[in-house]
């Protein structure tokens, strides 16, 4: 686990960096998008219905719908654990607006569906799923049964799903939503370092 959480903070680190300092895409965020926008609708209405999941009043029924799968594999330490760790997630994502802006990416690179002003880093759907699904897989890490393994290949398809969605849509780069997922999954291992809940 000690190893998993230094390589998620390097890539925070080392990426986040390089897109703070560049104050744009980085190598093969464009490339990446553009390929991606060539088999996925940036309009698509399942990217528009997944990223509302991680806007308010949503984000709070979808924690406590993905606390649910968590206690019923860890009993309710882990339930309360995904939860402090979106708490913690979701307050590095305000802290980090306040001191940082970094461009989204912009219609004369890319297809935008929807334009915003808002910094692109961190993304707020990648660190909330980041945590989300982290948490997930945590509960379910090293146990057997089906439903455990049901859960670790949902929660990570969910976020992959999820984060290749955003980048489609001309939402974020890619090297926003990746720092923002492993920003997002280092809060979840926090959070079940705090709750005593080592797996």
């Amino acid at each position: 686990m000690r190893v998993l959480s230094l390589a998620l903070l390097a890539v925070v680190l080392v990426v986040g960096t390089g897109s703070l300092w560049t104050q744009g895409p980085l190598p093969l965020d464009v490339a990446i998008t553009r390929q991606l926008q060539g088999v996925i609708d940036p309009h698509a209405p399942w990217i528009e219905w997944l990223s509302a999941t991680a806007g308010w009043p949503w984000i709070v029924v979808s924690t406590l719908v993905a606390g649910l799968f968590v206690a019923s594999l860890t009993r309710l330490p882990g339930a309360a654990a995904l939860i402090l760790g979106v708490g913690i997630a979701m307050a590095s994502e305000r802290l980090a607006r306040l001191a940082i802006f970094v461009p989204r990416p912009s219609d004369d690179l890319v297809a935008v569906a929807r334009a915003s002003a808002s910094s692109g880093l961190p993304s707020t759907f990648a660190i909330f799923y980041g945590a989300v699904c982290a948490g997930l897989i945590l509960a379910a890490h090293r146990q057997n049964g089906s439903e455990a393994m049901a859960v670790r290949w949902a929660a990570a398809a969910l976020l992959l799903l999820g984060c290749v969605g955003r980048v489609a849509a001309g939402g974020h780069w890619t090297s926003q939503v990746v720092v923002s997922a492993a920003l997002g999954a280092l809060a979840a291992i926090l959070a079940f370092r705090l709750a005593g809940v080592r797996r």
